[in-house]
Parts: structure tokens; C-alpha cells; sequence
């Protein structure tokens, strides 16, 4: 299985081999959800930045791009009807008039391998640690029908 990391409207050019741990096949999308920021803010304690908290219109951004990505098989920061991580959230009723940033990636089949993948790559490692985000929105689509099965997005907001 191919997996893929975009993040910062920048290709990161990952491309890594996975598989599934016996834990992760009884967690639900939730459950991958939450362990995203888990894992997220982990990271951030090692860097001294504050705990990120979830954000419903970030989280509702995120989601619907996992889930459209998933299902109508793409990997992208922008949607097939041309709408952009911006559009999307502030869509979603967050801020306009405050930071943000997207991670997005493809293939990695459990939280711990996504959250890996992004902290080793310089542009996603760079969002996930800016001090300056306090919320965060995670969404995971799965289709096994499409080219990566699993897809990821976090969403970062200054709110």
C-alpha cells in the first residue's frame, strides 16, 4: 500500500509501506480521530507548545474533506469542485480573520503511522509544532475501493 503526505499546499513527496496493527481494527473513526490530537498534542508537550483543543468547525471541515476525498478518490488540498482548505473553513463557521493551516495525507492505516508521517516531513512538522495554533479539527475517511483506502486531514486554527 502507497501512502501519501500533503501538507502547506506543498507536496512532501512520502511514500511509505504500512500495515494495520491488531489494535487499530477495533478502534472506530472516532476513536482514529481523537487519537490524532492525542498523539498531536504529544508532540507539541515536546515542544513546548500548549495542548491543542478541538474545534467543531474545524473538525467539520476536516471530516467532510477525509470523507470526500475517500469517496470520490483524490488526493488533494483542494476539493474536485475547486474549494480550498480556506473555503472549506470558513464554510464551516470558523474565524476568517485568524490563522490556519492544513495537513493532509493519504494511505497511513492508523493514527500513530499518520501522526509519524507528518512529524517527518518539514512543512507538517512545522504546522503540527506552531505554538501559535490552540485548535485543531481532525478528519479519516476510508474507502477500500480507492487509490489509498485511508485518508487524513487536520485543520489548525489561531482560535
Amino acid at each position: 500500500m502507497l501512502t501519501r503526505v500533503l501538507g502547506g499546499l506543498a507536496f512532501a513527496g512520502l511514500l511509505t509501506a504500512l500495515t494495520t496493527s491488531p489494535a487499530a481494527a477495533t478502534m472506530t473513526p472516532q476513536d482514529f480521530r481523537s487519537e490524532v490530537v492525542s498523539r498531536t498534542n504529544a508532540e507539541r508537550a515536546k515542544a513546548g507548545c500548549p495542548a491543542l483543543n478541538r474545534h467543531s468547525a474545524l473538525d467539520n471541515a476536516a471530516q467532510g474533506h477525509a470523507a470526500d476525498m475517500a469517496n470520490r478518490n483524490y488526493f488533494s488540498h483542494n476539493s474536485l469542485d475547486g474549494r480550498t482548505p480556506w473555503d472549506r473553513i470558513r464554510q464551516a463557521g470558523y474565524p476568517t480573520n485568524t490563522g490556519r493551516a492544513e495537513n493532509i495525507a493519504a494511505g497511513q492505516t492508523t493514527p500513530a503511522a499518520v501522526v509519524s508521517s507528518w512529524m517527518n516531513s518539514a512543512g507538517h512538522r512545522a504546522n503540527m509544532l506552531n505554538c501559535s495554533y490552540r485548535s485543531i479539527g481532525v478528519g479519516y475517511g476510508y474507502n477500500s475501493s480507492s487509490t489509498y483506502d485511508h485518508y487524513w486531514v487536520q485543520n489548525f486554527g489561531t482560535v
